[in-house]
């Protein structure tokens, strides 16, 4: 299968591209190289096989002369939810009328498209009217207040049926709930077989994480080099559920694999009630395992748009697919503490140690 990826140098395309070309499958990246890390990617990338084409998905003229391909991964995009309040058009331009040019890339090779989405399509104003009672190291649901809302129970979390109106989505949530409900009107528009994750908080390693996103790695990254972080609002009790890179893979994978069953569908998709932590947990977890401090700085204001307590009810995913989150917390994060280990030369290059 020859098999596209968009972004494909970033964090979740590479760690896409590895999967898939050590499954036999021929991959072609596409990707800008804005990101700072994501340079690295690409010489360990060719090596294995891949092809690489330094492209952007809002240039029609950089996708033209690409082959035929049987799927695609669009993971391009500008990931940062707080990033986009000062350039709106660049959130929309990468994330939504890019979308637009993969979308019918898809449609003239009649390949199947994965698009990357997000929890951030659910408003702030409507996930946090979800009544939460502080607890020591963390927020968490009130289950007393009998709350109820369509798309959300407190035993499992919030499902693709949570309400998506509202303000407060951040401009980046904006961008990908419109690119999410485009890629819905091509599959029933067009027939295009698309496939929209919406994803939780994502990580694992070769992500390069800073404060404004990829905030599990940057915890292990700042204590690796003993830089400060900030809790930004919520005295740092926010909470979210973390997935990790093979899990991610594996699901990919069984919605290519089993396309009949995933096409035209939206998927909640995270690291679920088993796997979620908060920034202060976060910390705690980090000192242990470093045997250090580093200093922490809080902001009590919150970011606009920003969640109390976000947790994915993927059960959808398990129900048509059979697919469930298997990475815990722990084994995740040494993963990561590993791969900081071996590139601590070049990460030290990348945040100036």
């Amino acid at each position: 299968m020859r098999i596209l990826i968009t972004g494909g140098c970033g964090f979740v395309g590479a760690n896409l591209a590895r999967h898939f070309l050590t499954g036999g499958h021929e991959v072609i990246l596409l990707d800008n190289l804005a990101r700072r890390g994501s340079e690295y990617n690409v010489e360990d990338l060719t090596r294995l096989g891949a092809r690489f084409v330094h492209g952007d998905v809002r240039c029609v003229e950089d996708l033209a002369p690409l082959p035929r391909v049987d799927a695609i991964c669009e993971t391009s995009a500008q990931p940062s939810a707080i990033d986009g309040y000062a350039n709106p058009l660049y959130d929309l331009s990468n994330n939504t009328f890019g979308l637009l040019n993969v979308l019918e890339k898809a449609r003239r090779d009649d390949a199947v498209l994965v698009f990357w989405s997000t929890n951030k399509v659910y408003s702030g104003d409507r996930v946090n009217a979800i009544p939460v009672r502080e607890a020591a190291t963390r927020w968490e649901w009130d289950a007393a207040s009998k709350y109820r809302a369509r798309g959300f129970s407190f035993e499992k979390g919030i499902s693709d049926q949570f309400d998506v109106d509202g303000g407060q989505h951040s401009i980046y949530g904006l961008s990908k709930i419109c690119a999410d409900l485009i890629c819905q009107e091509w599959a029933d528009a067009f027939g295009v077989r698309t496939v929209v994750n919406r994803f939780s908080c994502l990580a694992g390693p070769g992500q390069f994480g800073k404060s404004a996103q990829g905030w599990v790695a940057w915890w292990v990254i700042a204590f690796h080099f003993g830089l400060p972080l900030v809790y930004i609002g919520w005295q740092g009790k926010q909470v979210r559920d973390a997935l990790f890179t093979p899990d991610i893979n594996r699901l990919v994978e069984l919605e290519i694999k089993h396309i009949d069953r995933a096409a035209g569908q939206v998927f909640n998709i995270g690291g679920g009630m088993s796997c979620c932590v908060s920034l202060q947990e976060m910390t705690a977890w980090c000192e242990k395992r470093f045997g250090a401090k580093v200093p922490v700085r809080i902001e009590p204001t919150p970011r606009k748009a920003d969640h109390a307590v976000y947790i994915t009810d993927a059960s959808k995913a398990e129900k048509l697919l059979g697919w469930r989150p298997q990475v815990g917390l722990d084994e995740g994060l040494e993963q990561i503490c590993a791969w900081v280990d071996r590139e601590h030369d070049r990460l030290a290059r990348l945040y100036g140690k």
